[in-house]
């Protein structure tokens, strides 16, 4: 088995997860046997390569640095170091729960070839958002009694293993997807158009103590947007799961009704709204909470009108009249970027 770990600029947790999947492989001969950990350095410049390279680790650690291309580039580079073993994709920020790695070692021992994805859980004493909590512990009870995920949108390989011949032969992931997000939904529509069993064991617990700065979470925000416009491009039968009917959310409604199109003014208005939510906090949570809503609907339209210049994405997003459909059809076609699958996270 090789476990495929992507990495950006974190030092620390990296070395936290590394420090912990050591202590599970070495705890067993059986779990450390034909066992290799595959760090790919995506650009990171904070020391992280001599960090892993200074410790000693009782099974294999390579370390591969690149020029930063995006997570879904790293990826591949682990996709391919496994060869024709099993990979276990794990997030650098996570913490693997204790018998972790043996669940995932022992996951593929019979049956079909399918990918295995374990949930990725906030631990109980990390301070978090109730409402967050609450979301997660549904969307994961859902995925439980399930046993499978039937759903593009409920996969990811944050916390996933399998044969590495099952990701290759879907194509590997798609490389256009440099910024943050969905890549791995992007995959899941192939992996679920192409019949892979796609597993959930919600025994297979990864830690994500890591709760990031709302600057962050708004910057992703933005990210996430132009993922969402590039993967209704690729696949326009995702469409109505990515950008749904139905009732508009309060802060949408305020962007409709403020006329907002373009990508520049949506993200001005999201970095006015966290100046907003910065100044209030302090002193009114109920103004800085709004603040904050209308931030992350504001970052995440900019992305969507980044991503769609035909607006038709816009348009469903916060409820506008579609437009003219013969100067949206005019646009041109969102085309995935070729990858290179004979690279040998």
């Amino acid at each position: 088995m090789t476990v495929a770990v992507a990495s950006y600029q974190r030092r620390e947790p990296l070395l936290r997860l590394l420090r912990e999947l050591d202590a599970q492989a070495s705890a067993s001969p059986d779990l450390g046997r034909d066992l290799e950990i595959v760090v790919v350095l995506d650009g990171s410049t904070d020391g992280s390569c001599e960090a892993v390279e200074a410790e000693r680790w009782s099974v294999p650690v390579r370390v591969h640095w690149q020029p930063n291309g995006g997570l879904a580039s790293a990826r591949n580079v682990g996709l391919a170091a496994a060869g024709d073993g099993l990979v276990w994709f794990l997030d650098d920020d996570l913490i693997p729960s204790p018998g972790l790695l043996e669940r995932h070692r022992t996951a593929h021992d019979g049956g079909p070839p399918s990918v295995v994805v374990g949930p990725c859980r906030i631990p109980p004493e990390v301070h978090a958002p109730a409402p967050l909590l609450d979301w997660w512990d549904d969307f994961y009870a859902e995925l439980e009694r399930a046993g499978r995920i039937d759903r593009f949108d409920r996969f990811t390989v944050a916390n996933a293993s399998t044969p590495a011949a099952v990701i290759r032969d879907a194509g590997g992931f798609d490389e256009g997807f440099v910024t943050y997000g969905l890549e791995d939904y992007e995959l899941g529509v192939r992996l679920l158009a192409a019949g892979t069993p796609l597993r959930f064991d919600a025994a297979a617990v990864a830690w994500h103590p890591d709760i990031p700065p709302l600057s962050l979470l708004i910057t992703r925000q933005r990210e996430l947007g132009r993922n969402a416009a590039r993967l209704a491009g690729l696949h326009p039968e995702t469409t109505e799961l990515l950008f749904p009917p139905g009732s508009i959310p309060r802060p949408r409604r305020l962007l409709r009704r403020l006329r907002l199109r373009s990508p520049v003014t949506l993200l001005a208005l999201s970095r006015l709204s966290l100046l907003g939510w910065r100044a209030s906090r302090p002193v009114h949570r109920g103004v800085a909470r709004h603040c904050e809503h209308l931030a992350r609907a504001a970052a995440h339209a900019s992305g969507v009108a980044a991503g769609d210049p035909s607006g038709v994405l816009l348009a469903r997003l916060l409820g506008y009249p579609a437009p003219d459909s013969r100067r949206a059809s005019n646009q041109p076609a969102t085309k995935p970027r070729s990858s290179d699958q004979t690279i040998s996270r």
